[in-house]
C-alpha cells in the first residue's frame, strides 16, 4: 500500500536534506532503478514523492491515470474533501 501521507513526509526530507539538483537527481535514479525493475508500486511512489516534491497538486490527467491504481493508494485524511 502507498500512502500519500508518507510520500509528502519523503518529499519534505528531499527538501529539508538537499539542494534541489541532488534531490531530483535522487528522485529520478530511485525512480528509473524501480521502472526497469518492473516494481509498478515503487513507481507510483517515487511519482508521488516527486509531484508533492515539486508543489504537490497534481493535474486532473494524472488524477485520472492514479485512479486505476487507487486500490493500492491510501489517501491522506487531509486531502479527501
Amino acid at each position: 500500500m502507498i500512502h500519500t501521507a508518507d510520500t509528502k513526509i519523503v518529499a519534505d526530507e528531499l527538501h529539508t536534506r538537499y539542494d534541489h539538483a541532488r534531490a531530483v537527481t535522487l528522485i529520478s535514479r530511485i525512480l528509473q532503478k524501480a521502472l526497469f525493475a518492473g516494481r509498478s508500486d515503487e513507481v507510483v511512489f517515487w511519482a508521488l514523492v516527486h509531484a508533492h516534491y515539486r508543489g504537490g497538486a497534481l493535474c486532473d490527467a494524472t488524477e485520472e491515470q492514479l485512479h486505476a491504481f487507487s486500490d493500492f493508494i491510501v489517501q491522506d485524511p487531509t486531502d479527501v474533501n
